[in-house]
């Protein structure tokens, strides 16, 4: 049981790696670029900025109960923190939005609304009809011209 719960974190390792690395994609060039601090990024993530951190300090809790070695699990927790809270660019290019990493291009993107709290956009991803509330900022009001009904 030991080797099945070690081989869940290594497989975590290797996903959140991955949401690490693509974290540092450069936006396309003439884009309207803006990048989010710290807070603003974890207010983003909503529940997922507790859930995720609280996940990784009972995994080490369990570890270190256990008495197994911590540092497979402190590196998720790194890692995590990264991931939650790196301050990433978010662009409008004239492919599409960069946003936590990946573009979703512009025929993807149905429509956006201003809201209290920033945008809401409306995509198709990967063929499910989907909605991402995107932060008040000048990128967003760029994107609200460009894709209002």
């Amino acid at each position: 049981m030991d080797d099945l719960l070690q081989y869940a974190k290594v497989i975590l390792l290797i996903v959140l790696l991955y949401d690490v690395i693509i974290l540092f994609r450069k936006p396309e060039p003439d884009s309207k670029i803006i990048t989010l601090d710290f807070w603003k990024e974890i207010e983003r993530k909503g529940i997922n900025g507790l859930l995720i951190p609280s996940t990784m300090i009972f995994i080490i809790s369990l570890d270190y109960a256990q008495g197994l070695d911590i540092y497979l699990s402190l590196t998720l927790l790194i890692l995590s923190l990264i991931y939650l809270g790196y301050p990433r660019p978010f662009a409008l290019g004239k492919t599409g939005i960069l946003l936590d990493g990946k573009t979703i291009v512009n025929d993807r993107i149905l429509k956006a609304n201003k809201t209290s709290r920033g945008t809401m956009i409306s995509i198709e991803w990967y063929g499910w009809l989907m909605e991402k509330e995107l932060p008040d900022c000048e990128v967003t009001d760029s994107i609200v011209e460009k894709f209002t009904d």
